[in-house]
């Protein structure tokens, strides 16, 4: 068993209703809203949308969850299978609502991102479906 601690932004926190937010829910030991600094974007994928983080050094914050996982083996790299090449795990530093700082592991978006994708001004993917109507991605990808 391996403990991580993951801050997750998009189809993946555990109230997001989708699969994989379930797998994770089922592996967490404690969750707390927190953000992080960057910009997030809506991309089009499958049938519904995902977010992309990618890292800024204004002011602007992206929210989600803090989320401490007990993974078994295995578990990262399907993590990583599911969330895919499009995204890199790193470390940044996260601040909770109780204004605690964090270091955490998060998926940053790695490529040019794509012509059909939304800004999401408010950094707050969920919040941003429910606002538009639209649905989060929910087919796990690469088999994950």
């Amino acid at each position: 068993m391996r403990k991580l601690r993951l801050f997750v932004y998009g189809t993946l926190q555990p109230h997001a209703g989708t699969g994989m937010g379930g797998w994770v829910k089922a592996r967490m030991t404690s969750a707390e809203a927190a953000e992080a600094a960057g910009r997030i974007h809506a991309v089009p994928g499958g049938n519904g949308w995902f977010p992309a983080l990618v890292p800024a050094k204004s002011g602007v914050r992206v929210s989600g969850t803090l989320c401490e996982l007990v993974l078994r083996p295995g578990d990262l790299a399907l993590l990583d299978r599911y969330e895919g090449r499009e995204y890199r795990r790193t470390t940044v530093t996260v601040r909770t609502v109780t204004g605690r700082r964090v270091r955490a592991q998060v998926y940053l978006w790695r490529i040019a991102m794509p012509q059909a994708a939304l800004p999401i001004p408010s950094g707050d993917y969920l919040s941003w479906l429910e606002q538009t109507g639209r649905q989060a991605f929910t087919t796990p990808r690469n088999g994950a």
